[in-house]
C-alpha cells in the first residue's frame, strides 16, 4: 500500500514538473514562431501519446 502511495506521489510530481518545464516551453516556442495554441497542445498530445503506446508496447513484449 505505501508503495502504491509512493508511486503515485512521484507520478504526480513528474507529471506537474513535466507540465511546468517542457510542455510550457514548447508551446512557448511554437506560438513565437506563428502555431496557434491548439496545434501546439495538438502536437505534444500527439507525442507523448506515441511515447505512451511505445512503451506499452515494450512492456506487453517483455
Amino acid at each position: 500500500m505505501v508503495l502504491i502511495l509512493l508511486v503515485v506521489g512521484l507520478g504526480l510530481a513528474l507529471l506537474i514538473w513535466l507540465w511546468k518545464g517542457p510542455v510550457q516551453n514548447t508551446v512557448t516556442a511554437m506560438k513565437r514562431n506563428g502555431s496557434s495554441t491548439v496545434e501546439a497542445y495538438g502536437v505534444i498530445l500527439f507525442i507523448t501519446s506515441a511515447m505512451g503506446i511505445s512503451i506499452y508496447l515494450i512492456m506487453s513484449i517483455m
